[in-house]
């Protein structure tokens, strides 16, 4: 299995936003070494904080889960309380990321703790985990549409989605018999749920239900609201509650035995819930472990696959899944012959698509080429209100998704991976007889956006391949004529600026 090869400067370019090489085929090996960057160590602790070990396992061969490799691209649809404050989702009701770098002196420790500057900004969080709570008590989507929002992913080619059904804040998106911190309680009993459900049906797509084992609202009189790492610097700092105070109990002995108990009981409980309230469930997309004794075994995947035979789970909760999970920062090599999923935002957060800028149309669709040329799914992210609506940015973004899928399709739909033996200098895919190059635009620096794209240059890309081209033409241009040379099993392809676009730009090669 060959992997593509970016040149050197697109590699230098884009080593924060595609997908990067770092094997050379044909017995030459390079070592592509990358310095952690802020999203690897902030993904990292994040992952610690709520207990994610994943390994690569082996997947199910339950005919019934077998259109997963082939899915390609993949909706993540983050939703909860965060959205009547327009936040992201959970993680704002944890400060102290600015602790992680920085000691702190007595004097210090002490009025960081008076003041709750955890922040260091001199002033206290946005937002405590008991004020995040509150808004339960608003959180009430008189305009919920789901079938609006699956429907413009259908037309998009997106193959799945995938929704939060309970995130680590610990409010469930439908009337959960187990806690107290569900639509059960504050909505009337209103499922969230099965209208989502029955649109992925309806349109096709496979249903996926993201769950989070980790529930701090359950867990608020046991844990610390300070973010990991920040201990690590500030060992000293204090172990803090809802209100961001420092604790003054913890449960122990018997307490702690029976609230473990019980967090296990209401973690099993609602993954049963969802498994056998709304039928074929595609995917189960876990995210973390329950922070007690054996929390990865509260329930088991035999258990799982007792109630959905054919589903597919990522391995976040039991140690091996299904496939594995990539978030934010894609693989620095081809994961090779096993499942596997690149989730990343669609702006730079998880579920507040209202306010924060969308990233450029060509970075997006240059990390689905580079996804695709590893066999590897895109799963991207946005967020509705919260009154249940996507704002119109995520439909403008569709639709250009859309219109370039009308064009290029066939060089993701059905393809595959390169064959043994050929390597392209930019991401690129094979369909039969056809094969695929991908020319990605470039950004300044480490930016994402229509701003930061640098004008368009005249490129030469290279696929080695051993049978002489019959065509080579660009997708959506056919009238355009490129001219390409073929020599020693190298083609050799000139792409003028003149006739490059703001996306991604398809060649197709017919052998």
């Amino acid at each position: 299995m060959q992997p593509f090869l970016f040149s050197k400067t697109l590699l230098m370019r884009h080593i924060k936003s595609l997908l990067i090489c770092s094997l050379l085929s044909a017995g030459i090996a390079t070592a592509q070494t990358n310095k952690p960057n802020k999203d690897s160590r902030d993904v990292n602790a994040e992952h610690g904080m709520i207990n994610i070990d994943e390994k690569k396992g082996v997947h199910t061969s339950n005919p019934d889960a077998q259109w997963y490799p082939e899915a390609s691209f993949g909706l993540f649809i983050h939703w909860g309380l965060s959205s009547v404050k327009n936040l992201d989702i959970s993680w704002p009701m944890i400060p102290g990321r600015a602790l992680v770098n920085k000691a702190l002196d007595s004097a210090e420790l002490l009025r960081v703790v008076r003041e709750k500057d955890f922040n260091l900004n001199g002033k206290p969080p946005a937002i405590t985990p008991n004020e995040y709570w509150a808004m339960a008590k608003s959180f009430n989507p008189q305009h919920y549409d789901p079938d609006k929002w699956i429907k413009a992913a259908k037309e998009a080619g997106f193959k799945y989605a995938v929704l939060t059904t309970r995130h680590h804040e610990g409010f469930a998106m439908w009337p959960s018999e187990y806690g107290d911190f569900s639509t059960k309680n504050y909505m009337g009993g209103k499922d969230l749920i099965k209208p989502f459900v029955d649109a992925c049906r309806k349109y096709g797509l496979k249903v996926g239900l993201y769950y989070s084992p980790p529930n701090w609202y359950f867990d608020r009189d046991n844990m610390t609201f300070i973010y990991g790492r920040a201990y690590q610097k500030n060992p000293s700092l204090p172990q803090v509650d809802g209100d961001l105070n420092p604790r003054t109990t913890k449960l122990s002995g018997d307490a702690l035995q029976k609230h473990q108990q019980a967090y296990g009981e209401m973690v099993r409980g609602q993954i049963k819930e969802l498994m056998t309230r709304y039928g074929k469930i595609d995917l189960l997309w876990f995210d973390g472990k329950a922070p007690i004794p054996n929390g990865g075994t509260v329930i088991t995947q035999e258990e799982i696959r007792q109630m959905q035979p054919g589903i597919v789970m990522n391995p976040r909760m039991h140690g091996t899944g299904d496939f594995i999970t990539f978030e934010r920062n894609p693989p620095t090599q081809d994961p090779g012959n096993i499942w596997a999923e690149f989730c990343n935002t669609w702006t730079t957060s998880w579920a507040n698509s209202n306010t924060i800028p969308f990233r450029a149309g060509g970075f997006v669709l240059a990390q689905l080429a580079a996804c695709k040329a590893w066999g590897v799914n895109y799963l991207l992210g946005v967020g509705p209100t919260a009154d249940g609506v996507f704002p119109d940015q995520v439909y403008t973004n569709m639709k250009l998704v859309q219109d370039w899928m009308t064009i290029n399709k066939r060089s993701i739909e059905k393809a595959t991976r390169l064959p043994a033996g050929e390597i392209a200098s930019v991401p690129a895919t094979a369909n039969g007889n056809y094969r695929y190059l991908f020319a990605v635009r470039e950004f300044k620096g480490d930016g994402k956006y229509d701003a930061d794209m640098l004008p368009a240059k005249d490129t030469t890309i290279t696929l080695q391949v051993n049978t002489k081209p019959k065509s080579v033409k660009l997708l959506g241009q056919e009238g355009k004529t490129l001219q390409y040379s073929y020599s020693s099993n190298q083609l050799s392809v000139t792409v003028p600026a003149s006739v490059r676009t703001t996306l991604v730009d398809v060649i197709a090669v017919e052998l």
